[in-house]
């Protein structure tokens, strides 16, 4: 009676346990969503008909409307205190020097501080509002309605509020930085014979062409994150349930991305 022959077996692939599996599953598929999701936003700049400028020009003016426009009192105060509190310890501590305050202000507000903050005023004014009207359209199967009408809604919905959001950036951060101007200068002018138009030519002469391009470029990549990364957790909210659990999560992830541009900004800059 003859054997055949038997082939030995490949040896068992090893399994991650159910703990662990799953959530790089999750982790897989999100990062893969996002990625398709930015990959398709910035395709469709290149893809743009006249038609098309035209609605992006409008929604793009209306986004820096609600983000700019209804809150440029609150960052000029957040500004006008920040000059305030950063001058205040020097000048109790007799550094009353207009070169060395307007190196420290340009320094710590113009390049750290002023930045960053202006990227949480627009993550929790219009981050998260950005959040609750895609999800708020997603619940309503209104994205469904446009999928089916053949337009694509990563071109129509995200394109304008990235846009918006950007633009939103770079007026927001300059009206912060005025605002630290005045309270700084307003503290000067009690302590020394110094004017407000003193100390902010003294500030302006550290804000090199480098620095402004820095500046710039860092709230770029702060509005393109923080459009693209709100955007991206309303379409993943389905209901009132998901909408309420995405929200902080959009909020943390967008803060995590602006500190993350900041540091790598921080190392270029002093590096």
């Amino acid at each position: 009676m003859s054997v055949e022959p038997t082939t030995p077996s490949a040896p068992p692939r090893p399994h991650l346990p159910g703990y662990l599996s799953a959530p790089m599953q999750r982790t897989a598929g999100g990062m893969g969503r996002f990625s398709y999701m930015s990959g398709n936003l910035v395709s469709g700049f290149f893809h743009t008909s006249a038609g098309r400028y035209q609605y992006l020009l409008k929604h793009s003016i209306q986004q820096i409307y609600f983000t700019t426009l209804q809150s440029w009192q609150l960052v000029f105060f957040i500004g006008l205190a920040l000059g305030i509190l950063m001058v205040v310890p020097m000048v109790s501590l007799g550094f009353t020097d207009i070169d060395m305050l307007s190196s420290l202000i340009s320094k710590v507000l113009f390049q750290q501080l002023i930045p960053f903050l202006t990227a949480i005023v627009a993550i929790g004014r219009s981050g998260t509002a950005i959040t609750s009207e895609i999800a708020s359209m997603q619940s309503q199967q209104a994205i469904d309605m446009l999928l089916l009408q053949g337009i694509d809604p990563h071109h129509l919905l995200v394109q304008p509020r990235v846009i918006g959001m950007i633009l939103s950036m770079l007026l927001l951060t300059t009206w912060m930085i005025a605002g630290a101007i005045l309270g700084a200068s307003s503290i000067v002018l009690m302590v020394d014979d110094a004017g407000w138009l003193q100390v902010m030519r003294a500030c302006a002469s550290m804000l090199t062409l480098k620095e402004w391009g820095l500046t710039a470029l860092m709230m770029l990549w702060f509005g393109m994150a923080i459009g693209t990364i709100h955007c991206y957790y309303g379409f993943q909210s389905a209901n009132a349930v998901q909408t309420a659990m995405n929200l902080p999560k959009a909020f943390v992830r967008s803060f995590l991305s602006c500190l993350l541009v900041i540091t790598l900004f921080s190392l270029v800059r002093y590096g």
